[in-house]
């Protein structure tokens, strides 16, 4: 079967379903659908090399064909589907498939009980009480206790549009004005990095597919373990957590 019939698509409404690969029976890809035949789309080919892709192309030149199978199906709505599709992501782990970002249902995801204490049980501080300048990266896609420190450190630091030529340049005494990067993940602090240096998106040593869009950097740095910020809750005047914004990064001060 190559896609779903209308008598189909009307029966699965709203739909989880894995991509699986046939040399290993392994899932490589989860997602979600309504009434229609999205599962089948990731087939069609390609020339844009994300990880997923790679890996259809790497089990089709073996003679096989990646399977399609639905793992939940009737579900009341697109919000439910999201969260199901992002509890599978957590269950199995996002490094263990070709998924980018965990889902969209991911605001209370798998979480490890230190994680726990680190994210709700860590004491607040004002944005306005910070005095120091911090460039902030709001990781709420890619955040996971599954993820390993290299593949985190890659999730805060890459692959950001239009960071401005000023913020990238060193000033005379030969560090950035925006020297630490906060790694946000539901307003808790929950890793800090220097910033030594940026580059172009591709050009240094990733974990991750490298991002072909123009205008996207990265920076390198080393992680700070000690920081006092680290597991902070940044909470605005109101008393509400800090949120991310579209670019999916910003500055304090």
């Amino acid at each position: 079967m190559k896609q779903f019939d209308k008598k189909i698509q009307n029966a699965l409404g709203h739909y989880v379903y894995a991509l699986i690969n046939p040399l290993d029976n392994k899932i490589f890809y989860v997602g979600k659908a309504s009434g229609n035949n999205r599962a089948f789309s990731h087939l069609n080919k390609s020339s844009t090399e994300t990880e997923k892709n790679i890996l259809i192309n790497e089990i089709r030149s073996k003679g096989f064909e990646p399977q399609v199978e639905v793992l939940r199906y009737g579900l009341e709505s697109s919000k439910m589907a999201e969260i199901v599709e992002a509890s599978i992501i957590d269950s199995i782990g996002i490094d263990n498939l070709t998924n980018i970002v965990r889902g969209h249902g991911i605001e209370n995801g798998r979480l490890k009980l230190s994680e726990i204490q680190r994210l709700y049980g860590s004491d607040p501080i004002y944005r306005k009480s910070i005095k120091e300048k911090y460039m902030l990266f709001f990781i709420q896609q890619t955040y996971s206790t599954s993820l390993s420190e290299i593949q985190l450190y890659d999730s805060t630091r890459q692959f950001w549009s239009k960071v401005s030529k000023d913020k990238r340049t060193k000033l005379k005494n030969g560090k950035l004005e925006y020297s630490i990067a906060l790694s946000i993940y539901d307003s808790v602090v929950v890793r800090v990095y220097s910033i030594l240096d940026w580059f172009e998106a591709g050009a240094t040593f990733s974990t991750r597919i490298v991002s072909t869009k123009s205008d996207r950097y990265e920076f390198i740095g080393n992680i700070i373990t000690d920081h006092p910020l680290l597991g902070k809750k940044i909470i605005e005047d109101n008393g509400s957590g800090i949120k991310a914004n579209q670019q999916g990064y910003g500055y304090i001060n």
